[in-house]
């Protein structure tokens, strides 16, 4: 069962949104697949093999063609065990111990407040974090979140779906831990995150200098179809509007 398990009429409809995402993801040219991630409140769904790996890991094998989960007994990193409520954390990742006596840029009160300042789920909120190419996940399991690996280019776009359809802007994130950033975040606040991951995520997913992650949640899909199918614009009009310099000879340049 998923943290946002729906009734078999509102899956049905998700069926058809996350594909709709998925064909959107197609036209933008997105060279990576893009990854369903869905938070469990039970047992895994059937035909995922369980990993020990760190959660934010499960994005590269889903891209490969796995499906794939961690919980408590299955996982290789405890930070992310913290941020996604899988277990208490000792101090040595609540407090950002583990910052300091690996590395020499982090500052104790630092690496501490990082920890303070980043999502974290509440113990207990899920019981596993699976993934599978979103092309690929089960028709009846649900997908919580959607994860891309892409451009910046591709990025504006995906993340500004929120925007442009309710005035409300994506979240920004400039280096939290990645499980923290691109599965605790979305989780938490339901909104689309744009984020650059820390260096062990980036590394762990091969993720390119030119690329990031862009998360989004189930909620935020038919913001996303709704903006592709009204995507247009008039690039003289809206120069004609706002840039005096392509105002009409004789015009104060307001918009008419």
């Amino acid at each position: 069962m998923s943290l946002s398990a729906p009734v078999d009429e509102a899956q049905a409809v998700h069926v058809e949104e996350r594909r709709a995402v998925a064909a959107i993801l197609r036209k933008l040219s997105v060279a990576r697949p893009p990854v369903g991630i869905t938070l469990l409140t039970a047992g895994p769904p059937k035909g995922y093999d369980p990993v020990d790996l760190p959660a934010c890991a499960l994005v590269t094998e889903a891209e490969s063609g796995r499906r794939v989960y961690i919980d408590r007994t299955h996982h290789d990193c405890i930070v992310g065990q913290f941020h996604l409520g899988l277990g208490l954390g000792p101090a040595l990742v609540t407090e950002g111990h583990y910052l300091t006596l690996a590395q020499g840029f982090y500052t104790p009160e630092g690496a501490r407040l990082s920890k303070a300042h980043s999502a974290s789920l509440p113990e207990a909120t899920i019981t596993a974090l699976a993934a599978a190419p979103l092309a690929d996940v089960p028709m009846d399991v649900v997908v919580d979140l959607m994860v891309a690996i892409c451009t910046p280019q591709q990025a504006m776009v995906l993340g500004e779906a929120g925007a442009v359809r309710t005035g409300e802007f994506a979240q920004g994130d400039l280096g939290a831990a990645t499980c923290s950033a691109i599965f605790a975040a979305p989780a938490l606040h339901g909104n689309i995150v744009v984020s650059l991951g820390d260096s062990t995520g980036r590394a762990f997913n091969k993720v390119d200098a030119s690329e990031l992650f862009v998360v989004i949640p189930r909620r935020r899909f038919r913001q996303l179809i709704d903006m592709m199918e009204n995507f247009w614009i008039r690039p003289q009009e809206m120069r004609r509007l706002i840039h005096p310099s392509h105002a009409p000879r004789g015009s104060s340049g307001e918009a008419r």
